[in-house]
């Protein structure tokens, strides 16, 4: 029993069709063989990659080999999922198929729409004998058919991906066989439509995956590195022919031919530094230079990421970014610092010698060397010009020493150093501010300090830098500590720790960048140049040493000063 919509009156009539009659002896039998012949065939086709169209048109050969006096017909249903398109029917007259292909499935326009809509099969075992299809039995007998087999061919959630009919020249009721054969044929077409939407899907994805690869100023690739050092491209983007000159084809078939352009010091260590990566499966972030087949000078910048297959390959998905225009401006930056460095370290006479004659005079006149300045007030401004001249000597001090570091100007005076007296002739000259807000200083040092091989004046003006900053920030009554230690691998490491304000984590970064201040507003609290912990690190790091800091809002900061093991003497 199968209810289906009828095409005349649009109204649902119950359809009885006896479907089962008496099958001959053998029958059954022969009936699975050319069924199984006939899938054997289609799924050939499927596993050689055949397109639908042929899958399908195989698929319809199989049908009327099983059904010897049948026309069979194939449809799919489109991507809206609203028409039923016909695939292949090679036998079906040319009026009908004009019928079939494009029928509106919520129309109910013929057969195949009808079983589409209701996800059932529709048997028709003679179209002269049941008034239910009196619209179509023009058609039907027109096209020479008197019975018709359909039924939907459904995805694993039901949903109807095509329809199998079956189209028979004389009255026709299916036997038990018949019908499973009938559902096994719309298995296989499943199977085929299904296949095929999955091959299509991926090829649009595919589509769109090269369309994007190939818009991207870069090059994306994936690349395999085999257990023996074996390393081999499984894909690369068009925009190997810009960056390298090198097509993806070449790259295929011979990864020499894209590693060819690497710059001459990276084409020495990069097969190294891979198969290294490899085996760490340490994320690949490189940049370097690239020479193309006609010469020109590029730069890359590789970002990849690696993951490791089951046979122990190793797979890397990554992107080759022409980092040509960043390199260049980034050079011309450098030069430009360089530049200005050099200037200003060159200045430095310059510059100091008018200070200082600024500052004696103002001094001879605040002191009245030369007898009675007469008002008051005189030696009050000599006092401000004194003081003022001072502090924009100190400045003026930092920004040329800082200027000499970074032109390669500043040079160390070697001499033998006692940590301990460094330490504590620095705590002298902050412990009169620190005094002034009742903030304790303390050192913890331990007796037996080994010596230092450095110079002096920078560790000292580093280590007043640090001390300095821990008062400045650190609210009265609060806390300076100094302490020093000889870590496990010989390192000396100098820590002054405050109980101040502390620096709030996304501010770190930037507090060893030149003229950086946390408190950067017009009316800022602390004051200060943005110039004392950019030195001192340059300072330390001259030293071949490290500047750290770690910080707590509200609780306080810690400063690092660490020398290597080759500066600390018995």
């Amino acid at each position: 029993m199968t209810q289906v919509r009828g095409h005349d009156d649009d109204r649902i009539s119950t359809v009885v069709a006896e479907t089962r009659g008496k099958e001959p002896d053998g029958t059954d039998v022969a009936l699975k063989i050319r069924l199984l012949e006939g899938q054997n065939a289609v799924f050939e086709l499927v596993a050689r990659g055949a397109g639908i169209e042929l899958s399908l048109a195989r698929f319809v050969r199989a049908a009327e080999d099983v059904f010897e006096d049948a026309v069979c017909a194939i449809s799919r249903v489109d991507v809206s999922g609203q028409k039923l398109m016909l695939v292949a029917a090679p036998r079906v007259p040319e009026s009908l198929k004009e019928i079939m292909n494009g029928a509106i499935i919520a129309n109910c326009g013929d057969l195949a729409a009808i079983a589409a809509h209701r996800h059932e099969p529709v048997v028709i075992t003679d179209i002269l004998a049941d008034p239910t299809w009196a619209g179509f039995r023009k058609q039907m007998l027109a096209a020479g058919f008197r019975a018709g087999w359909v039924q939907p061919a459904l995805a694993r959630d039901g949903a109807v991906l095509g329809v199998v009919t079956l189209f028979f020249p004389k009255p026709r009721a299916a036997t038990t066989g018949e019908l499973e054969a009938v559902d096994a044929m719309c298995a296989l077409a499943s199977i085929v439509i299904d296949h095929q939407k999955r091959a299509e899907a991926l090829q649009s994805a595919d589509q769109r995956f090269d369309s994007l690869a190939a818009n991207l100023p870069g090059v994306i690739y994936q690349r395999k590195v085999t257990p023996d050092g074996d390393i081999r491209y499984t894909y690369i983007s068009e925009g190997a022919r810009y960056l390298f000159g090198v097509s993806p084809e070449e790259v295929l078939a011979d990864p020499n031919a894209l590693f060819e352009c690497n710059g001459p010091e990276y084409r020495e260590t990069f097969r190294r530094n891979l198969l290294e990566a490899s085996r760490e499966l340490r994320m690949w972030d490189v940049e370097a230079q690239l020479v193309t087949r006609d010469g020109s000078v590029k730069w890359g910048h590789a970002i990849a990421r690696p993951r490791r297959l089951p046979d122990g390959s190793v797979v890397w998905d990554g992107i080759i970014l022409d980092a040509t225009r960043l390199k260049k401006a980034n050079l011309e930056l450098s030069a430009a610092n360089r530049a200005k460095s050099e200037f200003l370290a060159n200045m430095s006479h310059e510059l100091r010698t008018p200070l200082n004659a600024i500052l004696g005079f103002s001094e001879i006149m605040r002191d009245e060397h030369f007898g009675d300045l007469g008002n008051s007030l005189y030696r009050e401004y000599a006092a401000d010009i004194h003081q003022s001249g001072t502090h924009l000597l100190e400045v003026i001090n930092d920004i040329l020493d800082l200027a000499k570091i970074e032109a390669g100007k500043l040079e160390l005076n070697e001499e033998t150093i006692e940590p301990i007296s460094l330490v504590e002739s620095c705590m002298r000259l902050v412990r009169e501010r620190a005094d002034a807000h009742a903030i304790t200083l303390k050192q913890v040092l331990p007796e037996n300090l080994p010596h230092l091989t450095g110079d002096a004046r920078k560790l000292k003006q580093t280590l007043i830098n640090l001390l300095s900053n821990a008062v400045k920030f650190t609210p009265d009554g609060g806390e300076v500590t100094v302490s020093a230690k000889i870590d496990a691998d010989g390192t000396l490491a100098i820590t002054v720790t405050d109980t101040g304000i502390g620096i709030p984590e996304d501010h770190l970064a930037k507090v060893f960048d030149p003229f950086a201040q946390v408190d950067g507003g017009l009316d800022r609290q602390y004051e200060g140049t943005g110039l004392g912990l950019p030195l001192s690190k340059a300072m330390v790091e001259l030293h071949d040493g490290e500047l750290t800091l770690e910080s707590t809002v509200g609780i306080g900061t810690t400063a690092t000063l660490r020398l290597p093991p080759s500066r600390v003497t018995a």
